[in-house]
């Protein structure tokens, strides 16, 4: 009687010590694969842009910011901004379009520094993410 509780005991605890070994399951796997795609084919909901501006000697504007990556599994590249140059009374005056070089690894955030000249009757400055590419 005791060799079987031995040997029901020795099994028990064998099956226990091989479950917490269990490979990812196929769910998880679908789950990961499923942000993945989501994460490539929707880069704005993903990608934040802060940023400040001064002038400086030359009469240029110097727009200075970070853009944070919030995705868990891809990496932005060739990220297009759009400042807006903004009147005294928020309307606005011009547009530029700027690509940020860098590549933003998923959950980091990088620097950039653009510096352009002086839109006449500018008060303030704006600018939004308007495009980026998914890194391979």
């Amino acid at each position: 009687m005791r060799n079987i509780i031995a040997i029901l005991f020795v099994a028990v605890v064998f099956a226990s010590c091989h479950s917490g070994e269990q490979q990812p399951s196929a769910k998880y796997e679908e789950k990961k694969a499923t942000l993945e795609d989501m994460e490539r084919d929707s880069p704005l909901k993903f990608l934040r842009v802060s940023a400040s501006h001064h002038g400086n000697l030359l009469n240029q504007t110097v727009v200075e910011g970070e853009i944070a990556n919030k995705a868990t599994l891809v990496s932005y590249k060739s990220i297009q901004v759009q400042v807006s140059f903004l009147d005294k009374d928020n309307a606005v005056i011009e547009k530029q379009k700027e690509t940020l070089d860098e590549i933003v690894k998923p959950g980091t955030s990088s620097d950039f520094k653009i510096k352009t000249s002086h839109v006449k009757g500018a008060s303030s400055v704006t600018i939004d993410i308007i495009a980026a590419v998914a890194d391979k």
